[in-house]
């Protein structure tokens, strides 16, 4: 497994409403090549004006992107739940980097910034994913930042008449992670 720092080149930072349109490009093609891995339709994504709204930081929401040569090559989002007694968790979502710039590190930067977030926001004690169940190296990539399957819950999506089911995985924020963490920090710096 090649190491953060065996690729100079990618940098990952905070999304801004300035890269609305690179990160509009970036979620339209995920959502055209992994259908069943979203929840939502490439027609039914808010427009650039509307992207730009959901991109501006908050206290409950972060989006990452991944840079090689200043291009977003993938992103990424963590956001808190909602609800009052739910604030203690947050949850990954829109986990997706462009096929060419696969096997490079730069999933393995998004995960480990949006982690960091996650983990330095304070009340925030789990994180928790679904991913489709036939998508096993990304299972393996949450895997190895400490994820655990905790459940599966059947025919989550269709597409063209066939059914996909999504793995539940979660993620401790504890001293154990901790400790995941800093050996994750020492890769990258």
């Amino acid at each position: 497994m090649k190491s953060l720092q065996d690729i100079k080149s990618v940098s990952v930072r905070v999304l801004t409403p300035s890269d609305a349109k690179a990160y509009l490009f970036v979620r339209l093609s995920a959502l055209r090549e992994q259908p069943p891995a979203f929840g939502s339709l490439p027609e039914d994504e808010p427009n650039l004006c509307e992207t730009a709204v959901r991109l501006a930081q908050s206290d409950d929401r972060c989006f990452f992107g991944a840079f090689q040569n200043e291009q977003l090559v993938g992103i990424i989002r963590v956001s808190r739940y909602d609800a009052p007694n739910e604030k203690h968790r947050a949850y990954l979502a829109g986990f997706y980097v462009l096929p060419s710039f696969r096997c490079q590190g730069c999933g393995r930067a998004l995960i480990h910034e949006a982690l960091s977030w996650a983990t330095h926001t304070p009340g925030i004690r789990r994180v928790n994913l679904t991913v489709v169940t036939q998508q096993e190296a990304a299972i393996r990539l949450y895997q190895s930042f400490g994820f655990r399957i905790y459940g599966t819950e059947p025919e989550t999506f269709s597409r063209d008449g066939q059914f996909y089911d999504e793995h539940l995985m979660t993620l401790p924020l504890n001293s154990d992670n901790d400790r995941n963490a800093q050996k994750h920090d020492d890769m990258v710096g």
